[in-house]
Order: structure tokens, then sequence, then C-alpha cells
């Protein structure tokens, strides 16, 4: 079953949000370990279905291994994500967060979708088939895709779009036959601009989809041992 979309956003976890916005690639996060559940190879994990964006984004406390995780996902940045679809003369960005642990590639929304559409144009797919390899391997990493626009519409129409549109996003994952268990959507709508709507670029900008590749379990469970292998 797929993951449920958290379109109310509460105030405080805007407001931390826009606070680790801020200082992104430089802060710390206090992380909280998920209690470890039993599951088969089909389930999702209903716990982790029901965090927050800031929960999931804090889900799994590396602990000491913190260092080596850093440098482990510095090298997947440079040497994979930026030198594949992602490359610095495209217009999309991959860049690292909280405290370097987690990468963020961020692809504008018109690289996916004709205006005020929800379904995937032409070519989108290329963009989102190197993310595939991050599902691959169960909870090596935890995978959020998040949605947004900028504040142009009525409020249901910003709300609706953004849901229609990271559901389109997981459903291509989903039917080109990848391991959803660990891949969470979520639909912000304007919440969370990162430039004003005051002009046709800014608004451009603020239309579009994230993903944080964020360390699973298994991940830090290799870390503690001295060496991440993927």
């Amino acid at each position: 079953m797929k993951s449920r979309l958290k379109i109310s956003y509460n105030i405080f976890a805007a407001t931390a949000m826009m606070v680790s916005v801020a200082l992104m690639g430089g802060h710390d996060v206090a992380a909280k370990e998920t209690p470890k559940q039993e599951t088969n190879a089909s389930q999702r994990i209903e716990s982790l279905d029901n965090l927050s964006f800031i929960e999931m984004l804090n889900s799994v406390d590396v602990g000491n291994t913190s260092a080596l995780i850093q440098k482990f996902q510095t090298k997947e940045g440079k040497n994979r994500l930026l030198n594949g679809k992602y490359n610095p003369k495209g217009n999309c960005t991959v860049e690292a967060y909280r405290n370097k642990e987690v990468l963020l590639v961020t692809i504008p929304a018109h690289l996916l979708f004709d205006p005020n559409m929800t379904e995937l144009k032409n070519g989108a797919s290329d963009y989102l088939a190197p993310i595939r390899r991050y599902l691959k391997d169960p909870d090596m990493y935890r995978v959020m895709i998040v949605m947004h626009t900028d504040n142009t519409g009525s409020e249901p129409y910003r709300e609706q779009i953004t849901v229609d549109r990271v559901n389109t996003v997981f459903d291509w994952f989903e039917n080109s036959g990848s391991d959803t268990r660990y891949l969470f959507s979520y639909a912000l709508g304007d919440d969370m601009p990162l430039r004003p709507n005051n002009s046709m670029n800014n608004r451009d900008k603020n239309r579009r989809l994230e993903i944080y590749l964020i360390p699973g379990q298994k991940m830090v469970d290799q870390a503690k041992k001295g060496r991440i292998s993927f």
C-alpha cells in the first residue's frame, strides 16, 4: 500500500524545516531511531508511513557513524549523481543536507509535467530513473519524494495538484518494478517556497520535486562495522 500523503503540515514542523533549509549542509538535526518491526518481503511498515515530513527526515539515528556516512554520501553525490543526469549543466541540483548525511536532489516540475498537468511528460522518466538505484536494497536508503508548487490558484487547487503529481511519481517507481517499501511521498503545496512568488522565474523555481536520499538502518549497521558497501 502506498505511503499516505501528509497534506496538513503543522506550524511547528514548517518552522523547523525552514530553519533547516536556511542552514542546509552545515547543521545537526537530532535524529531518532525507528523501532524495528517484523515485516515480510512485501509489506510496508505502517509506523514509517505515519511519520511526518520532519520525522521521516530524521527517522534513523546515525550516532557515531556520522563521519563515515558523510564521506560515503559525498562520494555518491559527486561520482554518481553529479556525473549523471543531474550534472551541473542541467536544471537539476544535488546538495548535501542534514550535516552532509543526506543527499537532496531537486528536479524542476517543468521537466516532469506540462503546466497544470499531472501526467508525466515525455522524457520525464529520464530524471526519475537514476533514483531507482536507491530503492534496490531495502532500507539502505529511505527515499522521500516531496512535491511543491507556487502560490498561484486557490489553496485547494495547489494542494490537489501536488498530491496528484507526487502520486504520479510514486506510481512511476511502482510500475517500473522498484521496491517502494522505503519510498515515502509528501505533498506540501506552497508551504515551503525557495523564493518569493513575485516573478515568473521565482515561481518556476518553487514548482519542484525534491528527492531526499536518507541513510537507512542498513547503511548505519554497515557503518558501525566500519565499511559501507552499496
